[in-house]
């Protein structure tokens, strides 16, 4: 008896399919065989999404992907529509339907795992219509020869012989195309292999989606303790909130702009991240009467401007708020809002930025009602700032951290603008799991956030992988990739980050490129971008590549990225003083 997963029939499976099944899974010649009936395959290659009626493994000869179409009535037109049963006619034909499920099943083997050196190959079968449909197909261009199965291979006597034959008919055609596989192939070890990439076991997700849910409950009860940050905000008008990343800030900017909304205030929640706002707007998208915006979106509003192709710095922080001025501080303007919440706010804490927020404030900053959260210390990472690796040698033989320290003129050019204002340190870490908290304090080199406990380090939370070229960082990147993917993490929970725009994702061929979501895109595949497009957001799993020390403010990048994670950080560096941190195995 094959091994059948499921191991019943999928509910409302059409009859040809359970005749199928049935046949399968009976037949003592499938013994040996693992067969898969109705996998999804969620990452097709011509769909948003597919579905493989069969999927049969078979030792030492390989893998067929089966479109089972039950229908008494098969007919193509001279139009070239196919005609199925009272089904619409579609000129999409069932072989064109089992052709790209063995497609996308190959790629994603590929893509998640290893190279299959066995085929993978089609087949479409009629369990309710006899043999001599067989002919009248095959006589067609569009048909594959010798993949089409009727009613006759239903029987125990013909059904191994014609899978078996159609799976060789396949391995003939793909080594004329000059593809090479291995005798005996797939092995038990392929078979096994298989079984853990195509249906990872059950226990595994459980567990992981039992870790994933008492992480989103620690958060939540963490966020709570907060509470006094939001107390403050009840009762006086302006507060300060700092701390490291991944310490609740943005949650608190959300809940009080929420606050000052349900007291009839004209709230803006302000940011300078084009992703960070994007998030923001989400959060807030049931709350209209908030205004979630950057700063520099409304000065192109108001102002009606669109940025020159070769717009810099004196553009965007010179020309555009001084034109921005000119109609806030115009007689007869009357500013929109009574209260800003800012988040990330070392980033807007520049004289030109604020004083734009002071023109759209009934009575300015220093007199409307204002939250402001932000990390002074470690996410500055706009300011000018050239590299120094003398200062990391030095402080690397002291044993000393890698953050820069040095207290922020930001931080006391925004706290001239609220000189009554509130100030409240949050330092918890309540982003990421306490393992991969503790890990990026080592690479650090620095307790960064007050735990009540230090946790242990997690071995499977964190890896610095030490590189000593492009060619082998891109080699470290398909590997850790591949582990990931082999952990059972799914696309969507992969975000890899650089320090630069010319990164190693950016770089990347093969495998790697394949699985990448397309430049700037937020669909299907391994999101990827630079440390500044992510700032103030965070994923599951964190890639960093080139960490390296010729970035300018390279240290504060790399503390931005590596805190991105919540569960796990794979950092790939040439840095000794990184890489040394880590045990070696």
């Amino acid at each position: 008896m094959a091994t059948m997963i499921p191991p019943e029939p999928r509910l409302g499976a059409p009859s040809g399919e359970l005749r199928v099944y049935e046949a399968l899974r009976d037949n003592p010649g499938t013994a040996d065989w693992v067969v898969w009936h109705g996998l999804p395959i969620r990452h097709h290659e011509t769909q948003v999404e597919g579905e493989a009626d069969f999927v049969i493994l078979i030792p030492n000869e390989g893998m067929l992907v089966i479109e089972v179409k039950s229908h008494e009535r098969v007919e193509i037109g001279a139009d070239g529509l196919w005609r199925l049963g009272s089904q619409e006619p579609t000129s999409r034909s069932p072989y064109d339907q089992a052709i790209e499920n063995a497609r996308s099943l190959r790629s994603w083997i590929l893509r998640r795992a290893y190279d299959p050196r066995y085929p993978i190959w089609h087949a479409v079968w009629f369990p309710n219509r006899g043999g001599e449909l067989v002919k009248q197909l095959e006589a067609r261009v569009d048909v594959t020869p010798d993949v089409t199965l009727t009613r006759p291979d239903l029987q125990p006597d013909r059904l191994v012989t014609g899978i078996v034959k159609a799976l060789r008919a396949g391995e003939r055609e793909l080594r004329a195309r000059g593809v090479r596989y291995e005798a005996g192939r797939p092995t038990e070890d392929d078979i096994a292999e298989a079984r853990d990439l195509l249906t990872p076991p059950v226990t595994w997700r459980q567990a992981s989606a039992d870790a994933r849910a008492a992480r989103e409950r620690d958060l939540r009860e963490a966020t709570e303790r907060q509470e006094e940050a939001l107390q403050y905000f009840a009762h006086y008008p302006r507060l300060v909130v700092e701390g490291p990343a991944g310490t609740g800030k943005t949650n608190i900017a959300v809940r009080a702009a929420l606050q000052a909304a349900n007291r009839d205030e004209r709230v803006l929640l302000t940011c300078f991240n084009r992703k960070l706002e994007a998030e923001l707007r989400h959060r807030l998208r049931d709350r209209s009467e908030l205004t979630v915006a950057r700063v520099h979106h409304l000065m192109l509003a108001l102002t009606d401007l669109t940025p020159p192709d070769d717009a810099d710095d004196a553009w965007w922080n010179g020309t555009l708020p001084d034109a921005t001025l000119l109609i806030t501080r115009a007689p007869g303007f009357e500013p929109p809002y009574t209260c800003v919440v800012a988040d990330e706010a070392q980033d807007l804490a520049r004289d030109s930025t604020l004083d734009v927020l002071d023109s759209l404030l009934v009575d300015g900053l220093a007199g409307a009602r204002v939250v402001v959260a932000g990390d002074f210390e470690g996410q500055d990472i706009y300011r000018p700032r050239a590299a120094a690796p003398s200062l990391l040698e030095e402080r690397a033989a002291a044993g000393g951290p890698l953050l820069e320290t040095t207290t922020s003129t930001r931080r006391d050019l925004l706290l001239a603008r609220l000189p009554d204002a509130g100030r409240m340190t949050v330092d918890r870490n309540v982003r990421q799991r306490p393992e991969l908290a503790a890990f990026v304090e080592q690479l650090l080199g620095d307790d960064v956030y007050a735990q009540y406990e230090r946790a242990e380090l997690g071995g499977e939370c964190g890896q610095a992988l030490r590189f000593d070229s492009a060619e082998h960082q891109q080699q470290l990147l398909q590997q850790g990739l591949r582990d990931l993917w082999e952990e059972g993490w799914e696309p969507r929970d992969i975000l890899v980050l650089s320090p630069r725009r010319a990164s190693a994702a950016r770089g990347a061929t093969g495998t790697v490129a394949d699985a990448l979501a397309p430049d700037g895109a937020d669909g299907p595949g391994i999101r990827w971008g630079t440390v500044h497009f992510f700032k103030g957001l965070e994923a599951p799993v964190v890639v960093l590549t080139d960490v390296d020390d010729s970035t300018p403010n390279w240290r504060d990048l790399f503390y931005v990225g590596a805190t991105r994670a919540t569960e796990r950080l794979v950092v790939l560096t040439s840095v000794d003083a990184i890489a040394d941190r880590v045990p070696r195995p």
